[in-house]
């Protein structure tokens, strides 16, 4: 297993404001196999990670670990789903695009 893509799958779709659903039926995959990707229970082929990188904008390299200097990419690591959601609104009302 790959240290650290799961989470970095997660934090990349919520990133960019999509459920699950939206990025599975944009992908071409089932919507339970992206949460097995964001569990760590599976990871996903060569091709599905390229689908996942290019959907979200950012490189297979900051998916696999191998970069971790994306331009204005924070580390959410080791926090709660609640926590992540938490800063993604903070983020968010900085931007001026909160509710």
């Amino acid at each position: 297993m790959i240290q650290g893509l799961a989470k970095r799958l997660q934090i990349a779709r919520i990133n960019k404001e999509l459920s699950r659903k939206q990025t599975a039926e944009l992908i071409g995959v089932s919507e339970s196999l992206i949460g097995l990707y964001e569990s760590g229970s599976r990871q996903p082929s060569l091709s599905v990670l390229m689908k996942l990188a290019s959907l979200y904008r950012v490189s297979t390299d900051y998916l696999l670990g191998c970069d971790t200097a994306e331009k204005h990419v924070l580390s959410l690591e080791g926090l709660t789903d609640r926590q992540i959601q938490a800063v993604t609104l903070t983020v968010q009302c900085f931007k001026g695009q909160a509710d």
